[in-house]
């Protein structure tokens, strides 16, 4: 893809040692990998390169906010993320991305694509669960939270459903005794 191109990092004719790259992401980038999760985003890169004769080693640093809604009350906020990765790439016959920590380019490769381990980067970082830091808080009430059951409410209010109904199947007592017998 041309739009990649511009997270080609060009090794060769440069002298072994370290070399640093910046980069800024937007949402244009993940759309890149077809990621609509991130409607905004605001993420700085930071990439170390060590380079030597057999091999170049890659540290990549980000930081910066995705803008993702709650899983509790959908509403969107600010996510903060951060994050680094490290991984070597060794010159080899052919190429070969098998392992996360280590990939193989052809030896007459002049530049490597860094644009997959970035994004890899970043999308890793973002938390599993997300909660808006109001409502991680206390500070804000989710307002779908009436929507959420609470278990031991809603057992309370069965066993009052079946307290008030005169006339219980004996099937449906003998249940309910194994469950009053439980609690005891």
């Amino acid at each position: 893809m041309k739009a990649l191109k511009s997270y080609d990092i060009k090794f060769s004719g440069l002298k072994n040692g370290k070399h640093q790259y910046r980069f800024h992401l937007d949402q244009e980038f993940f759309k890149l990998f077809d990621n609509d999760e991130f409607d905004r985003c605001d993420i700085d890169i930071v990439i170390d390169l060590d380079k030597s004769d057999q091999l170049l080693e890659f540290s990549i640093y980000h930081k910066g906010t995705l803008e993702v809604p709650c899983d509790i009350s959908g509403e969107m906020f600010d996510q903060e993320i951060k994050g680094n990765l490290n991984f070597i790439v060794k010159f080899s016959d052919t190429y070969n991305d098998d392992r996360d920590d280590l990939i193989f380019i052809p030896y007459h490769s002049h530049l490597f694509n860094i644009a997959q381990q970035i994004y890899e980067s970043v999308v890793l970082s973002v938390p599993g669960k997300r909660i808006h830091p109001d409502i991680a808080s206390g500070k804000k009430k989710a307002e779908n939270a009436k929507y959420i059951i609470n278990y031991d409410e809603y057992q309370t209010s069965v066993e009052q459903e079946v307290d008030n109904n005169q006339t219980i199947d004996p099937r449906w007592a003998a249940l309910k005794k194994i469950l009053t017998d439980k609690k005891q």
